[in-house]
C-alpha cells in the first residue's frame, strides 16, 4: 500500500513540475509589453514561410519531428481580410512579399495570389524580395510590380514533379501481405501496398493534374509580368532548370538583384523614413500581417448584426470519430444540424479540404448536408482537394464551387486487409484460433483471406460503389451510367469537373459566400461567421509551448523526415482500413 501511495505521489509531483515548466516556457515566450499600433505610412509585410490553410489546428510533437504538420496560425480567410483592409487603409503605403514560400495546395496558392492582385489594383505598390525563388514564389511574385533576387540567388524553374512511395517490396521484406477489394480502373489508392510502380491509369491522371497546374502558372506569370507570351518561359522549364539572375531577368521573371539595404532603401522611399535609428539603413516603417490583423480595421464581420452566412470547415480525412485535423462525422453532423436549426443563420457554406476516408462516415455527413440544403441555401466550396469521400459529402449541396486547380472526383471505393502471417512465422509466433463459424475470424491479421471471404468483401465494395453513384446522380441531376462513365476512381481538376457536371461554378471561398448570401436574399452588410477549430485551454497551452520550444522547432523536418512521416501514415492507414473506404489514391506533393 505504501509503495502504491509513493508511486501516486511521485506521478502527481511529476505532472505538477511538468506543468510549471510548460507555463514558464509560455510566459517566457510572451511579448514583453503591449503590441504597438499600426505606424503611419507603414509597409505591410507578408511572409508565407508557413503555409496558409483554411482551418489551422494545433500542432503535435509528431508533426514537428516528422515534418509536414506545421502551418500558419492565421487562416487563409483572415489573410484575405488583412489584405483587403490594408488596400483601403491610409496608414498602409504598400505590400512587401518576403521570406520564403512554403509548399501549399494549388487552390490555396491561387487564392493568396488573387488577393495580392486585388491589393495591387488599389494602386498601392507591391514588392517581392523572397529569400528563395521557385515556381510557386515566382507565381506569387508575378503579382508584384518589383521582383528582386538576393545576391547569388537563383530561380528554380524546372517544372512540377510528383513522387509517390510504393511499399510493396518493403512489406514483402517485412513479411506483411495486403489483400484488397476495389471498384474503378482509376481507384489506385491501394497501389502503393501491392505494386512496385505506378499504373498507367494513375500516371495519366496525375500527369493531367500537373500539366493543368503548370499551364495555369505560366499563363498567370506571363500576364502578371506583362510578357507577350509564355513560350519562352515554357521552353526554359524544359531546358534551364536553374536560372541565374541575368537569365531570370532576360526572361522577364525578375527585375534584378538587391541587397537588404538596397531593398530597405526603396521601401523607405515609400514610407518617407530617413534611415535613422537602431537598424540604420535597414530600417523602414513596417508591420507584419499577423500584427496588422490585431488592428480594429481587420475585425471580422461576424459581429455585424442581422442575418449570417456560416462557413463550416471540413478539413482532413473523413472518419467516424476523430480529433483536430480530421473530418469527424460525430462532430460535423451535430455542427451542421445546429446551423440548420439556428434562425440567425440564413445560409451555410461548407468548405471542404479532404481526400475522403470512411464511406460510412461520408454517408452520415451527406445525410445532414441533404437535410440542411432542404431548409436553407447550402453551397459547397472546394479547396485544394475535395475528392472521393470529400466529394461524397458535397454531392447533395444546392451548388458546388471549386477552384480550377482543385483536385476532386475520385468516385470509387476500396477495402484493404493486411495480414502478418509470414512475419509471425519468422518471429516464431504460432497462432491458434477458435471460431464459431467459417467467417468469424475474417478480420484477423494472422492469416490471408480465403477466396470465399474475399468475395464477400468484394460484394460489399460493389454495393457501396453503387450507393456512391446513386448519391452523386441524384445530387447532380445526372443518370447513373453517366456518373459511372466519369467515376471509376478517376481524379479530375475543378476545371474538368465543371465541364463534366460535377461542379457548378469555378471560384474561391469569397464567391461561394456571396452566392450563398444571394440565394438567401441577403443584401450588403450581412455577417459572415467562420466556424474555425476552437482550441480548449490545454490544446492552446500545448500548441503555444510546441511552437516556442526551440529544440523541436529547429529539427530538420524537410526531406527524408517528411517522407518518413508520409510512409508511416500510409502504413497506419493500411492497418486501420477496416470497412469500405472512399479516399483519394495519392497525396500530391508538387516539387
Amino acid at each position: 500500500m505504501l509503495r502504491f501511495l509513493r508511486e501516486v505521489f511521485a506521478s502527481a509531483l511529476g505532472v505538477l513540475i511538468a506543468g510549471l515548466i510548460v507555463l514558464f516556457l509560455i510566459i517566457g515566450g510572451m511579448p514583453a509589453g503591449p503590441l504597438e499600433g499600426v505606424p503611419e505610412r507603414a509597409v505591410l509585410v507578408l511572409d508565407p514561410s508557413l503555409p496558409y490553410v483554411d482551418n489551422p489546428v494545433p500542432i503535435s510533437v509528431g508533426d514537428l519531428v516528422f515534418g509536414g504538420g506545421e502551418t500558419s496560425r492565421v487562416p487563409l480567410a483572415r489573410v484575405r481580410d488583412a489584405l483587403r483592409a490594408a488596400a483601403q487603409d491610409e496608414r498602409i503605403v504598400g505590400l512587401e512579399l518576403t521570406g520564403v514560400v512554403a509548399p501549399m495546395g494549388w487552390a490555396s496558392l491561387s487564392a493568396l495570389r488573387a488577393e495580392i492582385v486585388r491589393f495591387a489594383a488599389s494602386g498601392k505598390p507591391v514588392m517581392a524580395d523572397f529569400a528563395r525563388y521557385d515556381e510557386d514564389a515566382i507565381y506569387l511574385a508575378s503579382a508584384a510590380a518589383q521582383v528582386y533576387l538576393p545576391p547569388l540567388g537563383e530561380v528554380e524553374w524546372n517544372g512540377s514533379a510528383a513522387e509517390l512511395e510504393y511499399l510493396a517490396r518493403a512489406l514483402e521484406l517485412a513479411g506483411i501481405e495486403v489483400q484488397v477489394t476495389r471498384v474503378g480502373e482509376y481507384k489506385s489508392a491501394v497501389e502503393p501496398y501491392l505494386d512496385q510502380q505506378m499504373s498507367a491509369a494513375n500516371r495519366e491522371q496525375i500527369q493531367t493534374i500537373l500539366q493543368q497546374q503548370e499551364d495555369a502558372l505560366l499563363a498567370a506569370v506571363a500576364e502578371g509580368r506583362a510578357l507577350e507570351d509564355e513560350s519562352a518561359l515554357r521552353a526554359a522549364l524544359r531546358e534551364d532548370g536553374l536560372l541565374a539572375p541575368d537569365r531570370a531577368a532576360e526572361l522577364g521573371l525578375v527585375d534584378g538583384v538587391r541587397y537588404w539595404d538596397e531593398v530597405a532603401g526603396e521601401l523607405r522611399d515609400w514610407t518617407g523614413d530617413d534611415g535613422a535609428g537602431e537598424d540604420g539603413d535597414l530600417a523602414y516603417s513596417n508591420i507584419s500581417l499577423e500584427e496588422y490583423l490585431l488592428d480594429p480595421v481587420c475585425a471580422p464581420d461576424e459581429f455585424l448584426a442581422g442575418a449570417t452566412v456560416a462557413v463550416v470547415y471540413a478539413e482532413g480525412d473523413v472518419v467516424d470519430g476523430g480529433g483536430p485535423g480530421q473530418v469527424a462525422a460525430n462532430e460535423l453532423v451535430p455542427q451542421l444540424a445546429a446551423l440548420r436549426e439556428d434562425e440567425e443563420v440564413a445560409a451555410v457554406v461548407l468548405r471542404i479540404n479532404s481526400p475522403g476516408g470512411s464511406a460510412s462516415a461520408s454517408e452520415f455527413i451527406l445525410r445532414e448536408v441533404e437535410l440542411l440544403a432542404a431548409e436553407k441555401p447550402l453551397i459547397v466550396s472546394m479547396g485544394d482537394v475535395a475528392a472521393s469521400g470529400g466529394y461524397w459529402i458535397a454531392a447533395r449541396a444546392n451548388e458546388i464551387y471549386a477552384d480550377p486547380g482543385t483536385i476532386t472526383g475520385s468516385i470509387g471505393v476500396f477495402s484493404m486487409f493486411p495480414n502478418i502471417a509470414t512475419l509471425a512465422d519468422r518471429l516464431g509466433v504460432d497462432i491458434e484460433t477458435v471460431e464459431t463459424g467459417p467467417h468469424a475470424g475474417m478480420f484477423s491479421f494472422y492469416r490471408p483471406l480465403a477466396p470465399e471471404t474475399l468475395a464477400i468483401f468484394q460484394a460489399s465494395v460493389d454495393r457501396v460503389y453503387e450507393d456512391f453513384l446513386t448519391r452523386v446522380a441524384a445530387g447532380r441531376g445526372l443518370e447513373r451510367d453517366a456518373v459511372h462513365a466519369i467515376a471509376q476512381g478517376r481524379v479530375w481538376t475543378g476545371r474538368d469537373a465543371q465541364t463534366l457536371g460535377l461542379v457548378d461554378e469555378l471560384g474561391g471561398l469569397p464567391a461561394a459566400i456571396q452566392r450563398a448570401a444571394d440565394l438567401a436574399g441577403l443584401k450588403e452588410g450581412y455577417a459572415t461567421w467562420h466556424l474555425y477549430h476552437e482550441q480548449d485551454e490545454w490544446e492552446a497551452l500545448l500548441d503555444s509551448w510546441l511552437r516556442e520550444a526551440d529544440p523541436l522547432a529547429q529539427l530538420p523536418v524537410d526531406g527524408l523526415t517528411a517522407r518518413a512521416r508520409t510512409v508511416l501514415r500510409a502504413c497506419s492507414r493500411a492497418q486501420n482500413a477496416r470497412g469500405v473506404w472512399a479516399r483519394l489514391p495519392f497525396e500530391l506533393r508538387r516539387k
